[in-house]
Order: C-alpha cells, then sequence, then structure tokens
C-alpha cells in the first residue's frame, strides 16, 4: 500500500539531513562511483555514476554532486539512470514533483538528488546500477594524457536553511511513513576522462575500468558489457579486458581476471595469456 509522507520531493533531503544527528545507522554501506572514461580533445564523452551495497530498504532520499575542472570539461546533460525509473514520478500525488533531480548551472559542478514522497519500497531505489548519465565535451586545448578528475563530493549549501554551516557529508537513507530515518555509509570513487585517443599509451591488462589497477572492480565492469552495457567499458577498457588477445571479449577474460584478483595468475607475468 502507497502511504503519502509529509515530505516530498527535497524536501525530504532537508528533513534527512536535518534529523541526520538522530538518525539510525544502518550496517549497509552504498557505494556511489563515477566511471573512468577518454576521450579526444575537442570529442563528446559519456560518463556513468553508479550506485552499488543498497540496504534491503532502499534509498528513498539521496544527495551528491559531482565536481570537474571547467576550464578542461563542458557538461551539457544529465539523465536519469536505470536504476530511478520505477514508476515513481507517475505516481508522485505531489503534482511536477520529480524523484530525480539534477543542476548544471553551476560550472565545475553536477549536483544529483533523488527523493520521493511515497514511502511504498517499489518507489525506492533498490538495485544497484546506473543512477545517471552524464554528458559532455572535452575542451579542443586539452592535452593529450590529461586526466581530468571527476570527483563525487557533498553538495555546495548550508545543512540546513539559515544555519551558515557548509554542508560537508553526502546523504543516502530512508525515510518511512513515519518520519523516521535510517542513514546509510557512503563510499565514494571518483572517476576520470583521460584525454586523448579512444586507445592511447600502454594497454595494462585485467584493468576493464581503466582505473590503474587490478581489482574486483574490473571483473563487475567487464561482466555489465558483457550482459549488455555497451557503455561499460571504454575503448581503452576494452583493448585492456581482452587479457587473451582473442579479439573478442567473452567469460574467458571475465574468469581470468578474476583469477588475477585471487592470484591465481600474475597479470604482471601471465597477461596477455598465451603470449
Amino acid at each position: 500500500m502507497k502511504v503519502r509522507k509529509i515530505v516530498a520531493g527535497l524536501a525530504a533531503v532537508s528533513m534527512l539531513a536535518a534529523f541526520s544527528a538522530q538518525a539510525v545507522c544502518a550496517a549497509d554501506t552504498v557505494s556511489i562511483s563515477a566511471e573512468n572514461v577518454s576521450a579526444a580533445a575537442g570529442s563528446e564523452f559519456t560518463l556513468n555514476v553508479s550506485m552499488d551495497g543498497l540496504p534491503a530498504t532502499g534509498l528513498s532520499v539521496c544527495e551528491f554532486a559531482l565536481s570537474y575542472d571547467a576550464d578542461l570539461v563542458t557538461v551539457t546533460g544529465v539523465t536519469a539512470g536505470e536504476i530511478t525509473e520505477n514508476g515513481v514520478d507517475a505516481d508522485e500525488p505531489l503534482e511536477g514533483v520529480k524523484a530525480f533531480e539534477s543542476n548544471t548551472e553551476t560550472a565545475g559542478l553536477v549536483t544529483m538528488t533523488y527523493s520521493t514522497g511515497l514511502s511504498d519500497a517499489k518507489y525506492c531505489i533498490t538495485e544497484s546500477g546506473v543512477f545517471a548519465t552524464i554528458t559532455g565535451t572535452v575542451s579542443a586545448d586539452a592535452a593529450d594524457g590529461t586526466k581530468i578528475p571527476i570527483k563525487v563530493v557533498p553538495i555546495n549549501r548550508e545543512t540546513t536553511e539559515g544555519s551558515g554551516a557548509a554542508n560537508d557529508a553526502i546523504f543516502a537513507g530512508y525515510i518511512d511513513a513515519d518520519g523516521n530515518v535510517t542513514m546509510a555509509d557512503v563510499k565514494t570513487v571518483d572517476g576520470s576522462i583521460t584525454v586523448g585517443s579512444e586507445v592511447g599509451g600502454d594497454v595494462l591488462y585485467g584493468d576493464s575500468d581503466v582505473s590503474g589497477d587490478i581489482t574486483i572492480a574490473d571483473v563487475i565492469t567487464l561482466n555489465k558489457y558483457l550482459l549488455g552495457d555497451t557503455a561499460a567499458l571504454t575503448e581503452q577498457g576494452k583493448a585492456n579486458a581482452d587479457v587473451d588477445e582473442s579479439g573478442t571479449l567473452d567469460s574467458t577474460d571475465s574468469l581470468n581476471i578474476l583469477k588475477a584478483c585471487v592470484q591465481l595468475l600474475n597479470a604482471e607475468t601471465d597477461f596477455p595469456i598465451g603470449k
């Protein structure tokens, strides 16, 4: 049964912030991560922001921002990701209220919030996946090889309206029909845009997410691509993921990267496979 809460829209975010000190803290840690992509100077890019480790209740409210160098990057669009598409906007009782909102008016900053005035769990974010997709262009003056940080940061605002205190936290949580707040811990993973040709520099076999390290995240990134998320891998990531140099990415590559993660293979000496 759907229950309408008193708070809705961004008011829910304010409520979450205002009562965070008294909130119950869940054991869950929500991961918010920006991906690593590459794009040539003067060209367009697409960058996904994903969530993982969601609590059993789901998230009815969250807020955070991405910061970037506005001299090197221009953001042209922000679209809601698949995990926010749960029918909430159609059923929201307050006309004009949308659960997912974004703002790009401040150069160098993209703010994003999700909040709903409905407490039914089906209107919460309950699944891991893409929360938002950022599109934009890289400056034509950006030097080849430049790595532009895309940082997950708190929204630049007062903690509560009129307090004069700067917000320094990223909020993610659940507000039930009685106004009880459950906060989740938040872990952030920054991303980047590497300027240059789509495949440039040395191939680091196994580094599917182009982070510079080989971890279980590389297996997850490759598996997302294999399951149909074509945006999960950059061209550099595809080259890195082809650890057997077959020219085709498949479950064998994923398995071999996993073996490297658990030290059954040594990425430095065993990749590419069969060399």
